[in-house]
């Protein structure tokens, strides 16, 4: 983990021990000031976003320390308690975010940031009787596609499914109940799932578990469910699960952000294109984000947030990866590059008629990781009702828990596209 270090007081520290009587300009200057900022980035792309704050330094004089951590929620959980969070934190759990407005923990957002940061990525809350938005995506990432390889297709195969992702493992499984019963039964029905008032024993929510379960495990064969435990989500050896040829798997139901671990010649379809039972003509995909929030009201932060979400930082962060890896972005601020998935996923974004936000990132945290564990005991027998009927019965328990606690809500999951999405 790389940290830049603040300023050092040493200088005036040397001048007040000495009992200079000579005036030390230098000493009462005060240090410049500095940003906190607490991200999911680690490794690579820890280095292609201080590629962006490198530049806000340049360009502002403002001095920044970035911690880049696997296990953000925990850490900024520990730093909230202690009362010393960040100046700003960039997380994609909406379902967090908002208890943190409600808290009274985050500051609203600038009013030219606001204007910027469209829905479904950053709803308005009514805190205290007034509304405000309190986050903003820096980044964000198509779902409900299914990846392949040219000459491999997507209709038939083996499916290509890991779900282990350290405290996370489940979410890709996740990812699959929530696209089932977007494209099976609509947007309308799944904001009501994902904000907490549809129930987890509805016909909605138990068929698209079924229906998942019998992709994983078609004819009772559990093949493919055990090695989804098996597997890490960006495979064992972080090359990906996806085989160009020969025997293995071919079709796999992931993010945009899988282009990274594939050729630039990977493609998609539709997830309604590759499940049979999901056809329609809704033109629905789920879409995830990483949002950045303010905790502290300082001048450094509302620059920082400010430049974040603008075009010059946009291009930068772009500019500083490979194509296959490019950030997409939820304004379109120029060229996209040349692959075909950075084109594709830049006209659906733009051109959907509904985008609805990973239902589980809207989810409490305590519902989102009940939902992510049941995943995983689903998988040992995806067949087995009276599995499923427990699991659902104790999800559903842990919603009912949260009412009972007025647990708030994010209040709006799904919105048109507003002013396109793309990456330079």
């Amino acid at each position: 983990m790389k940290r830049r270090s603040r300023p050092p007081r040493l200088l005036l520290s040397l001048c007040l021990l000495a009992g200079l009587a000579l005036s030390c300009a230098a000493c009462a200057e005060e240090p410049p000031p500095v940003v906190s900022v607490l991200g999911p980035w680690t490794g690579d792309e820890e280095r292609s976003f201080e590629t962006v704050l490198d530049q806000f330094e340049k360009k502002y004089g403002i001095a920044y320390d970035y911690q880049g951590t696997t296990s953000l929620r925990e850490t900024l959980l520990a730093q909230v308690q202690a009362g010393s969070p960040p100046d700003i934190a960039v997380l994609n759990s909406l379902g967090e975010l908002t208890e943190y407005a409600h808290q009274g923990v985050l500051v609203p957002l600038p009013e030219n940031v606001r204007e910027r940061s469209p829905e479904p990525w950053a709803p308005e809350l009514t805190v205290d009787g007034r509304k405000n938005a309190y986050w903003t995506p820096v980044k964000v990432d198509l779902k409900s596609v299914v990846w392949h390889y040219p000459g491999r297709a997507p209709q038939k195969g083996e499916w290509c499914v890991g779900v282990g992702s350290g405290a996370t493992s489940g979410w890709p499984g996740s990812d699959w109940i929530e696209d089932i019963l977007l494209q099976k039964w609509g947007p309308d029905v799944y904001e009501l799932w994902a904000t907490g008032e549809l129930s987890w024993n509805s016909d909605e929510v138990r068929t698209s578990w079924e229906t998942w379960g019998r992709l994983m495990a078609p004819g009772g064969d559990r093949s493919q469910a055990d090695a989804a435990l098996g597997n890490d989500f960006n495979g064992n050896d972080g090359k990906g699960l996806l085989k160009r040829s020969g025997d293995g798997c071919r079709r796999e139901h992931q993010g945009s952000f899988v282009r990274r671990l594939y050729d630039e010649d990977i493609t998609y379809v539709p997830t309604t294109r590759a499940v049979a039972g999901l056809g329609n003509d809704r033109g629905a995909y789920e879409v995830a984000g990483d949002m950045a929030a303010l905790f502290d009201d300082t001048s450094g932060a509302r620059a920082l947030i400010t430049f974040l979400t603008g075009d010059e930082a946009r291009a930068t962060w772009a500019q500083a990866v490979p194509e296959s890896n490019r950030p997409f972005f939820p304004v379109s601020v120029g060229s996209y590059g040349e692959s075909w998935a950075n084109r594709a996923v830049h006209d659906t974004l733009t051109s959907a008629k509904r985008l609805c936000a990973d239902a589980s990132d809207v989810m409490p945290p305590g519902v989102r990781g009940a939902f992510y564990r049941a995943v995983l005991e689903f998988l040992a027998d995806p067949g087995d009702k009276e599995l499923l009927k427990g699991l659902l019965a104790q999800l559903e328990d842990e919603r009912l828990r949260h009412v009972e606690l007025g647990t708030p809500r994010v209040p709006s999951v799904c919105a048109a596209p507003t002013g396109g999405a793309g990456t330079p």
